[in-house]
């Protein structure tokens, strides 16, 4: 059977090796125009399709109105045009034109396809004129070109369907010369060609999360059937963790608490340091996060409604407690637990001690339940750890000891560590109280002149100038009215009651508009004694100089008649 190799007439440059040229030409070179002149055609031949794609269906569009007018009108109606205008309008859009996307929605699987992966540009399309409008220009230009048209209906109508002749003539070469184009383009392989054939993705959704919400009864028995099912060995291996000691638990998980002394830390894991816990009120911690900004630590620690819930629950009702942590496995999480007891701080700083005991509870049933679990993330390895723990609390004696042990620690240390906190609270605001008495006087801006002697001056800028405006429009009208009484004890009142911000925003516009000249700015009156008791001995100086050399001057003159006359 011989090879068929008439597909790869398709390609026009495949490889580099295909192509053989003379000796002269150079081969890249030749490879680059070959290319351009390809693309060259291409494009010119999608041009020349996308006009006689946009001109066809044109046409068409208008042979159907021009076709409706001659079945709905009489011929001396169409020698009124506002008659002929609302007769297209209330039957076609006024504003209907090409549009490429509605004519893909049109056509459908009709339209063939070298037609369906054109691109029009915006420009191309949005100067293109309403169909309606061309109907009502080619009746003035019928009349135009025909005289007697104007007058007779019946040969206006004979000329119309002349135009629609002409125009059918051209719709048929036209469609012959997008055949010839379409064939073209489907002769060789492009891009534009190319489109996925099929495709299929999926992706592995736990069921928990779909059914995380859900209280119908039915999770509770699968969960009893997942219960029955033979355990592996991970599962052996957390039994043993729970069956250890207190000692070796306690190893296992080094945030947990032993009980209080002098020379050891008596925090539980779910409880932070000493230097986090200051920070309690702001419901923030310190927490191992390697390369985590601040801002995510602070969302990891955010409270979830369903963890406030379960810190809510009575602890003598551990069914309780269990039933909503089976339906509730995603607070079931570090990051939960601690930010749970991050509440039990505000619960004392509150003074509500009943809360902060039952928080504390709710939040060690949850650090155990995550230490059994341990890296497992999955919904049916929590539900497993929430039945193990409830199971053991229940039933073994020495796990009840060593959790009252730890619930009673932590209780303590965060009643310790909560009056340390509003104590330092209670100094910091004493502080603050006393650096207040020291300054009871608000800072306010004063306007002053060093020398006691000179009336400072307010000037009114003139009207219809820059500054004028400025002075209208920038100044509040209270200061507009004190500077028009040229006082500054007026202006100072107004200063009085403003806060220094907003002063020296008034000061700013002083200056632009010119009312007021301010050469500097002083802290406070210490500062300006200084600077006055400067400018008194500056002046003084000057006095005693300009004294000295009046003085002088005189003798001089004096010395000098005395020779005259002598």
């Amino acid at each position: 059977m011989p090879i068929d190799y008439s597909k790869w007439d398709k390609i026009e440059i495949s490889d580099d090796s295909d192509i053989e040229v003379h000796p002269n030409v150079d081969k890249k070179s030749f490879i680059k125009w070959k290319q351009r002149d390809i693309h060259e055609k291409r494009a010119q031949r999608n041009i020349e399709i996308k006009s006689i794609l946009v001109q066809l269906t044109m046409y068409a569009k208008l042979n159907t109105r021009v076709e409706y007018l001659t079945e709905q009108l009489k011929p001396e109606q169409f020698l009124e045009n506002d008659v002929v205008m609302k007769t297209l309008d209330a039957k076609f859009d006024p504003k209907e034109k090409f549009n490429y996307e509605e004519l893909i929605k049109e056509k459908g699987d009709t339209l063939r396809k070298g037609l369906k992966d054109l691109h029009f540009e915006p420009e191309e399309t949005e100067n293109t004129p309403c169909y309606n409008e061309m109907i009502e220009d080619l009746l003035i230009q019928i009349k135009d070109d025909h005289p007697d048209a104007k007058t007779d209906g019946f040969k206006l109508v004979e000329y119309l369907k002349e135009h629609r002749a002409k125009i059918d003539d051209v719709m048929s070469k036209q469609t012959i010369k997008l055949d010839d184009l379409l064939y073209q383009k489907a002769q060789l392989i492009v891009s534009d060609d190319l489109h996925t054939g099929f495709d299929r993705s999926f992706m592995n959704k736990d069921k928990g999360d779909e059914d995380d919400d859900d209280d119908d009864g039915q999770k509770g028995k699968r969960n009893v059937k997942d219960q029955n099912k033979p355990t592996k060995k991970e599962t052996v291996t957390t039994s043993e963790t729970v069956n250890t000691s207190s000692r070796t638990l306690g190893n296992a998980a080094p945030s947990a608490s032993s009980a209080p002394s002098a020379s050891s830390a008596s925090s539980a894991s779910s409880v932070p340091s000493a230097s986090s816990q200051s920070s309690s009120s702001s419901r923030t911690a310190q927490v191992s996060t390697g390369e985590k900004s601040e801002a995510d630590i602070l969302d990891e620690l955010e409270l979830k409604t369903e963890t406030e819930k379960f810190g809510k629950l009575p602890t003598t009702s551990l069914s309780d407690s269990a039933d909503f942590l089976i339906k509730h496995t995603k607070i079931c999480t570090e990051q939960q637990k601690d930010a749970l007891m991050m509440s039990a701080f505000d619960a004392q700083l509150e003074g509500n001690t009943t809360r902060l005991k039952q928080i504390v509870h709710q939040a060690l049933i949850l650090q155990y339940i995550v230490q059994l679990k341990g890296s497992n993330t999955s919904r049916d390895d929590t539900i497993r750890a929430i039945k193990l723990f409830f199971s053991k609390f229940q039933s073994e004696e020495k796990m009840q000891a060593f959790f009252n042990e730890e619930f009673t620690n932590t209780v303590n240390h965060i009643i310790q560590r909560c009056k340390i906190i509003k104590q330092e609270q209670e100094e910091r605001a004493a502080a603050a109280n006393t650096e207040g008495d020291g300054n009871d006087e608000e800072a306010l801006i004063q306007l002053r002149a060093l020398d006691e002697n000179t009336t400072l001056s307010v000037n009114i800028p003139e009207e219809g100038t820059q500054e004028y405006e400025i002075f209208k429009t920038k100044l509040p009208v209270e200061f507009q009215r004190a500077i028009m009484t040229q006082s500054l004890d007026e202006v100072n009142k107004e200063f009085a009651k403003l806060k220094v911000e907003d002063a020296e925003k008034i000061l700013e516009i002083f200056n632009e508009c010119g009312a007021i000249g301010v050469s500097g700015y002083l802290e406070d009156e210490q500062e300006f004694e200084e600077l006055k008791k400067e400018y008194n001995e500056q002046e003084n100086a000057d006095h005693f100089t300009k004294t000295g050399d009046a003085i002088s001057n005189v003798s001089e003159q004096q010395t000098d008649t005395n020779d005259i006359v002598d």
